[in-house]
């Protein structure tokens, strides 16, 4: 009997702009001597592979954006609606789950997500073995389609180990015929999860030897600079706290047999595998052209600061695919377009759900993240310590939080009375109660800033909105995976953790970041506050510079649960600014944001989502997560 496979339509898979990576195969059905037989054909089947890969750049999709303490939507008086606040307000359950990652879920609440993981694994092991057999194929070909398939299968099982931890691994397709018991297997041990994925990353890099980067017709595509880069990414969350001897957690954490799930002795070892996957990302990466972006619209820039400013903000929406910068990207303008509709500021009153609606938002505590402009926490930098961040500056009519802040503060966070800039045009942001870009005082309004801030980071001033037609105009740019910034400062974190210090390489690679940016040098900004710290006040020092640098991009919800600094940090109800204020005064008080839920983040329940109850109920081997 011929093997029949399903598939679907993936809107804008590959490059924003090409035909090519776009054609996969159609909906409905194909089988197996369809799909391979010509070249075309199995390409055609290959770029049908990536459409499993989770939009993390879509809000309403993944926990990823907006689940960590950097972004959130806003609501004044009503209960998010999107699944991610399952995670903020511990409401996922293992009979009622968001996310289709583990399996496709057909009854879980309104705004669940499927892209099911283990799909696409058992799709890609099916190109794995019938590339060869495509007539006509060369074996260079094949092996550049294979290449591929293993880089999607290691980064599939790495969405699941990320969300799920310890998985069942898929090491080829399964024979139908096989007994029940070869079919319905136990979790792998975590180590041998981390240690399969990497292996397959090695594989896929092997195998795309000759593909470093992409042309623009391939753009989304793997690579092997892609593979070592995720790699170096596995490896480090594989050496952090969460999973690295975490006795508290994962002490009884076993399958039925009593394999234990997660090793319980500390491996400083890991830390060094970290740092030497990282440094064989970073020097591939270089070796074949990958730099940080730098703006040429910062060329003209007055001071450090303004091309920093420029040079960071433009490196996210300036590039249709910012090939310098970044390792991997994806092109779906889904989340694209989320972005730039419901994060750009409002631009007419009344209220109305018409333009660009406030629904994206920075958090107060991200705000607060940011260092001063010398490149040092507000607390440590003699110029700022004595300074009240929350009081009222007269001169510059705004918080002084505002008013002393690094470069990324300003190319990345709307505030009231700072610049902002959309639908061709320039302006002061008024963020005061009922003011253009302020709460409209009605708590039934959904499109409000529930913070006082408004997204700057992905909108770029030509994004506009037509009130006349009704008609967007939206700028189009890739979303990175993965970019060349993330790889020098894991660096820097895997040799602090290995080494106690900070080698002139951490340093060279901190710097490089900084000055990307219009920052001093590591050196010379803690040089400042009395020298660079040592022991947990440098750990506390490399969290901050990889948060400020990564915020705001999907990342700090995965960090602070990999350092196991979620529970504290996600379970504190996030504060605002006094949105109902209508002058100064009132506005810049320090208050608590409106939440209809009750914030809660249970440990350990919520490091990691729930395996699906149906799928328990089916294999008898396999175990649930701690806290469900």
């Amino acid at each position: 009997m011929k093997k029949i496979i399903y598939t679907f339509l993936f809107a804008c898979a590959g490059v924003l702009a090409s035909c090519d990576f776009l054609d996969v195969v159609p909906e409905g059905q194909a089988t197996q001597e369809d799909i391979f037989k010509t070249s075309k054909e199995a390409r055609k089947y290959l770029n049908t592979l990536y459409t499993y890969a989770p939009n993390i750049a879509a809000y309403r999709y993944m926990p990823d954006f907006c689940a960590g303490d950097d972004v959130i939507t806003a609501t004044n008086g009503q209960t998010r609606y999107f699944p991610y606040k399952s995670m903020l307000y511990n409401e996922e359950n293992a009979s009622q789950t968001y996310y289709g990652l583990w399996d496709a879920t057909t009854s879980s609440p309104s705004g669940r997500t499927n892209y099911d993981m283990y799909k696409g694994i058992r799709y890609c092991y099916i190109m794995i073995d019938n590339v060869d057999a495509v007539p006509g194929i060369s074996s260079a070909t094949a092996d550049e389609f294979k290449g591929e398939a293993y880089f999607l299968i290691a980064y599939y099982h790495w969405v699941l180990l990320t969300h799920y931890g310890p998985v069942i691994l898929v090491r080829g397709q399964l024979d139908m015929g096989l007994p029940e018991e070869q079919v319905y297997v136990a979790r792998s041990p975590f180590d041998e999860c981390v240690n399969f994925i990497a292996e397959t990353y090695d594989r896929a890099a092997e195998l795309l030897h000759e593909y470093p980067t992409r042309p623009d017709a391939d753009l989304g595509r793997a690579t092997s600079v892609a593979a070592k880069a995720m790699k170096a990414r596995l490896m480090l969350y594989a050496a952090s706290p969460l999973c690295n001897g975490n006795t508290e957690f994962y002490a009884r954490f076993r399958n039925n047999d009593g394999t234990p799930l997660m090793s319980q002795t500390y491996n400083p070892e890991k830390w060094k595998w970290a740092l030497d996957a990282c440094q064989e990302a970073i020097t591939l990466a270089e070796n074949n052209g990958h730099k940080l972006y730098e703006s040429p619209n910062s060329v003209a820039a007055e001071t450090d600061a303004k091309r920093g400013e420029i040079n960071y903000h433009d490196c996210f929406v300036e590039p249709l695919w910012n090939s310098a910068e970044y390792l991997w990207a994806m092109g779906d303008q889904t989340g694209i377009q989320q972005f730039q509709r419901y994060g750009g500021a409002r631009l007419k009153l009344p209220y109305s759900t018409d333009g660009f609606c406030i629904n994206i938002v920075p958090t107060f505590e991200c705000v607060e993240m940011y260092y001063t402009h010398n490149g040092l926490p507000w607390d440590k930098d003699p110029e700022t310590m004595s300074i009240d961040p929350y009081a009222y500056n007269a001169e510059k009519e705004t918080a002084n939080l505002h008013v002393y802040k690094e470069p990324r503060f300003y190319a990345s966070i709307g505030y009231d009375r700072g610049e902002y800039a959309i639908n061709g045009q320039k302006f002061t942001l008024k963020c005061r109660g009922g003011e253009l870009q302020g709460s409209v005082l009605d708590a039934s309004k959904e499109y409000q800033s529930c913070t006082g801030y408004i997204l700057k980071k992905w909108i770029h001033e030509q994004s506009a909105f037509n009130y006349d037609s009704k008609t967007w105009t939206y700028r189009q740019y890739a979303y990175p995976y993965i970019r060349l910034a993330e790889l020098y400062l894991s660096y820097a974190e895997a040799d602090f953790e290995y080494n106690g210090s900070l080698s002139d390489v951490s340093l060279g690679y901190l710097n490089k970041v900084r000055s990307r940016s219009g920052l001093p040098d590591f050196e010379v900004s803690w040089a400042m506050a009395g020298g660079i710290p040592s022991g947990s006040e440098l750990r506390k020092v490399l969290h901050q510079e990889r948060s400020i640098e990564l915020l705001m991009e999907g990342m700090r919800y995965h960090d602070l649960r990999r350092w196991k600094e979620a529970g504290e940090v996600m379970s504190k109800r996030p504060k605002a600014w006094n949105l109902d204020g209508k002058t100064a005064a009132d506005f810049y008080k320090v208050t608590t944001m409106k939440e209809s839920g009750v914030r809660t983040f249970e440990s350990p329940k919520t490091y990691w989502m729930a395996i699906p109850l149906s799928e328990i109920n089916i294999n008898y081997n396999l175990v649930q997560n701690p806290g469900y």
